[in-house]
């Protein structure tokens, strides 16, 4: 189920001194992340057809979580502009 709205994320520090997303507040609601089950950077052009400068690729940090309604999300940070956005891009299952 595409959503793609942003969201406030909150992070902690993994052993290995990494961070990653522990919870998300997605329209009011807050979600605990139990399980972070992929991650990769996006540095796509995406759909676009011309302008394919290095200045127009995307720059995002995706990860694939499972929250604690049961749910798993595909989540991005998105680096590319002045400020850094999270987005809840999908919901991956019908749970």
């Amino acid at each position: 189920m595409l959503i793609s709205e942003p969201i406030e994320v909150e992070m902690r520090e993994t052993e290995m001194a990494a961070k990653v997303p522990a919870a998300f507040t997605w329209r009011g609601e807050r979600y605990e992340i139990v399980r972070v089950r992929d991650f990769w950077f996006d540095t796509g052009f995406g759909a676009q057809k011309r302008g394919k400068a290095w200045y127009t690729r995307r720059h995002r940090n995706c990860y694939v979580v499972e929250a604690d309604d049961g749910h798993t999300y595909e989540l991005y940070l998105d680096r590319g502009g002045s400020q850094l956005e999270w987005h809840l891009y999908r919901r991956l299952d019908d749970a």
